[in-house]
C-alpha cells in the first residue's frame, strides 16, 4: 500500500497506538473479548503472533503457557512489544518468546510446520491481495494446526466509505481521532472467504461478534448500530490434517 510513493507502515503512528489501543473501546471490549473466546487451549503449543502490534496479544498467549514468535512489519511496533513483554514478565524465561521484524506479504522466516497455531489480530486487511500471506501461513503451522484472525466487517467498511462496488477490493484512506491517519484495503465477504479457501485451509468458524456489556456502556450511541452491523469479522481456519 502507498502513500506519497512509500507503502504505508505503523511506524509513524506506533506510539500514540500503543500508548491508546488498550483502552479503545473498539480493541478493547469488542475485537479483543471475542477473539480470546475462540481462543483453543495453548499450554505447551507453540503459536505465531502474526502482527503482533505493541505486544498485548503476546502477553496473553504467555499467560496462557504457550511459547510466542510475533512478527510486525513495523520495527517501532515490535520495540514496543519487546518493552511490554520485558516488563510484564521480566523473570520469563526469554526462550519462550521471539520477536522480530517481519513483513506478512513476504516469506515468513520460519521453517516448514512448526507453529501449533497462528493468531493475526487486524493485520490482514492492510494486505491487497491475502492469498501470499495465508499460503505462507499455511507453510508454517503443522498438519492440523489452526489460524484465528479478525478484520473489518466488510458490510461495516462498504457502508462506511459509500463504497458503489461491494465485490470490489479498495484501498481506503481512514482517520482515526486516536492515531491519525490510517491506510487499508476493503473487500467482499466472497473475496475473504476465497482467500482462505484457495490458500488451502478449511473454515471452522466465522463468526460476527456482537459488543461486550461493557462496551455499549462506554459506547450507547454505537449499539444500535453495531447490533445491526457488525464491525468485525473473525474466522477460525484449520490446515487439514494428514
Amino acid at each position: 500500500m502507498s502513500r506519497g510513493g512509500q507503502r504505508f507502515n505503523y511506524d509513524s503512528i506506533a506510539a500514540k497506538y500503543a500508548a491508546h489501543v488498550d483502552s479503545a473501546p473498539y480493541n478493547a471490549l469488542y475485537e479483543r473479548p471475542a477473539m480470546l473466546e475462540l481462543l483453543p487451549p495453548i499450554i505447551g503449543a507453540r503459536i505465531l503472533d502474526a502482527g503482533c502490534g505493541p505486544g498485548w496479544y503476546a502477553e496473553q498467549l504467555l499467560a496462557r503457557g504457550a511459547q510466542v514468535d510475533g512478527v510486525d512489519a513495523s520495527a517501532a511496533m515490535v520495540e514496543h512489544a519487546r518493552g511490554r513483554l520485558l516488563g510484564a514478565w521480566p523473570r520469563l524465561d526469554e526462550s519462550r518468546w521471539t520477536l522480530q521484524v517481519a513483513d506478512l506479504s513476504a516469506a515468513l522466516p520460519f521453517g516448514d510446520g512448526i507453529f501449533d497455531g497462528i493468531v493475526s489480530p487486524l493485520v490482514l486487511h492492510y494486505m491487497h491481495d491475502w492469498r501470499p500471506t495465508l499460503r505462507e501461513m499455511y507453510r508454517v503451522l503443522v498438519p492440523g494446526g489452526w489460524l484465528l484472525f479478525s478484520t473489518h466487517h466488510p458490510a461495516a467498511d462498504a457502508a462506511r466509505i459509500g463504497t458503489s462496488n461491494y465485490l470490489a477490493t479498495e484501498h481506503v484512506r481512514d482517520r482515526w481521532d486516536w492515531v491519525g491517519e490510517v491506510e487499508f484495503y476493503r473487500r467482499s465477504l466472497t473475496e475473504i472467504v476465497d482467500s482462505v479457501i484457495e490458500s488451502g485451509f478449511v473454515i471452522g468458524r466465522l463468526v460476527e461478534p456482537l459488543p461486550t456489556e461493557e462496551f455499549l456502556a462506554q459506547k450507547p450511541e454505537a449499539s444500535a448500530r453495531i447490533k445491526s452491523q457488525p464491525e468485525f469479522l473473525i474466522i477460525k481456519a484449520n490446515r487439514p490434517p494428514l
